[in-house]
This record gives C-alpha cells, structure tokens and sequence, in this order.
C-alpha cells in the first residue's frame, strides 16, 4: 500500500507537457576557471550541453538563459560575457530587475571550488565569486523561487549560507572540505539533455529526478573504476540549511525539488498570485505543507513506519492541490 501511496504522489507532483507555467525561469550557467585544458574543454561541453537541452528539449526562450564561459571565443553564439564575479552580480541583477513575482530563477555553477579564509570560493576569472556575493543578490528576488545547483568541488560549503524558504540547493560534495575535482557534472548535464533521468517517464524532468538521476550515475562510475567515492551529492530545499544525500518525496529535502520542472512551474509557497481563485488554492497548498512541517518535527520522535504513515496523507493532499493549481494555471484565461 505504502509503494503504492509513493508512485501516486510522484505521478501527481508532475505536470502534463501541455500545461503552460505563468511564471517565466531565468537561468544563468556559469563556467569558472578551468585552471587545465581538459577542464576547460568539459566544462564548456557540459555547459553548452545544458544550454542547448534548455532550449530544444525544455522550450525555454534563448533570450531567457545566460552562458557566462571563462572565454567568450570559445562559443560566442552561446557565450555572451566573460564569467567575471562582477558579470555574474550584472547578470542577476539585471534579472532582478524584469522578473515577476512568480518568475523562477535557476543558476548553475560549473567549475572549481576552494577553502577560502572565511567562506567557500567558487574559482572564476578575477575575484572569485562567494556565497554572501550570491546571498546579497538574491535579496532582489523576494518572492521568486531559487534553484542553485553547484557541480564543482567544495560545493557543499555554499548550501548553509544560502539555504531559505523559496530556495532548492544542490551541491555536488558533502561540504567545503571535499575538494577533488568531481564527476557530478557531466552527468547532471546528461539528466538535462537525455532521457533517462526522467524516472516517471512523463516526458519532463524535475530537480529531484536530475539530482537522483546524478547521484546514482556519480556513485555507479567510481564503483566500476573500484575508487573511493570522493564526492557526496546533497540537496536541501526546506530552508534549514542541513542538505540530504538521501533526498526524495518522503525526506527531509526533496518535495520542492519535485515540483520545480524545467520549463515548468514551481511549488514555491511564499508566492501569491493575483487571482483569486488561485490565491485560495496557494493559501490552501500552505496549510497542507505547514501540516507536513509539523510531522516532520516530530520525525525523531517517530520509527520510520510512524512517521511514513503519518506523512503520506498530506503528501498525497499535497500532490492533489499542486494538480489543481496547474490545471488553473495552465487554463487559457
């Protein structure tokens, strides 16, 4: 019964191909320093991969992503600007400035991470780029949701100082001490472009399914290649800065990935729509979500059964509400 209460809440969760978001997603790729030719070149190839896949797969606008590269020669039909600390704070701001209140941003790190003195640097032309740089821009996005995803080394030491209400973080090592050059990467570019990372086979792809998706492949490679795993992806998306690797529909982290579709809409809960009608199935999603909130506190207080049979009610009322939401979103008006 249990199995069964999980595949329908993920079956919910998803959004038909035909619903249109009312929300725009802006994303910003990023390729910082390659510091060797070999990096440079994957780095640019998992960029590009992830920029061409947005467009033809995902049907997101051109004029709606940004591929900031370490060299704009490399690919200047792709490429608009060098990735200098001070683009990358242009970039967001400018986004800043034209983004709706229901407008979803998602930026991709794609490099070199580092132990900086005080903070976790992510290595780029110049000054490197820091987490608080990333927290002060994203002051101008009140109400819009965020999906960070970092795929370089020492990723995990930007989730705690970012992790908010609104906020899907994805790092692909456990914290700032982990350092070796990683694989998360190429195979994060590959849930983005291919097929296989769409797990219920409804033809989109979610962040939770590319996260899943990517720490599986991440995990599967060093086992065939018989190496210590150097990296431990993680996700956190309910804002208490503490990031999950076992992330998923019934965890701690996971929900809110779950709803944010490429090309689709999010399940973010501060946004308030203007219509009515909407705004009381916002306010209703809400108190569902405040109600798995409170289980979830109690979760250390509960065995695992206790606290899967307590949960999956809401999670079901959950999926249900999000279903009504983008069948009216999705409505011609």
């Amino acid at each position: 019964m249990r199995i069964s209460a999980i595949l329908l809440v993920t079956a919910l969760l998803t959004t038909p191909p035909e619903l249109v978001a009312q929300g725009r997603t802006h994303t910003v790729i990023v390729v910082g320093l390659g510091g060797e030719e070999r990096y440079r070149q994957s780095f640019h190839e998992e960029a590009s991969q992830m920029y061409t896949a947005l467009i033809e797969r995902h049907g997101l606008p051109v004029d709606n992503i940004t591929y900031l590269g370490e060299r704009v020669d490399l690919a200047p039909d792709m490429i608009s600007m060098r990735s200098t600390r001070a683009n990358v704070l242009e970039v967001l701001g400018q986004i800043a400035g034209t983004a709706d209140p229901l407008d979803r941003l998602f930026v991709v790190l794609i490099g070199h991470g580092t132990i900086g003195r005080e903070e976790p640097q992510f290595n780029l032309p110049g000054p490197d780029l820091l987490p608080s740089d990333i927290q002060q821009a994203l002051t101008a996005f009140p109400t819009q949701t965020l999906a960070l995803v970092h795929t370089g080394s020492a990723s995990g030491g930007f989730i705690a100082p970012l992790s908010g209400p609104n906020r899907i973080l994805v790092a692909a090592t456990r914290n700032e001490r982990q350092l070796n050059a990683t694989e998360f990467g190429q195979f994060f570019a590959a849930a983005i472009a291919g097929e296989d990372a769409d797990l219920d086979k409804d033809e989109r792809v979610s962040l939770l399914e590319a996260f899943l998706f990517t720490r599986r492949e991440v995990e599967r490679l060093y086992e065939n290649q018989n190496e210590l795993l150097t990296e431990n992806a993680v996700l956190d998306d309910n804002g208490d800065g503490s990031p999950s690797h076992d992330a998923g529909l019934t965890g701690a982290d996971g929900p809110l990935a779950a709803t944010f579709q490429l090309g689709g809409i999010s399940g973010t809960a501060g946004q308030v729509p203007d219509d009515p009608e909407l705004a009381r199935l916002y306010r209703e999603r809400n108190e569902i979500q405040a109600l798995i909130d409170g289980v979830r506190a109690r979760r250390s207080t509960m065995t695992e059964d206790e606290y899967l049979d307590a949960v999956e009610p809401f999670l079901i009322e959950l999926a249900l509400k999000n279903r009504e939401i983008r069948a009216l979103e999705g409505a011609p008006r």
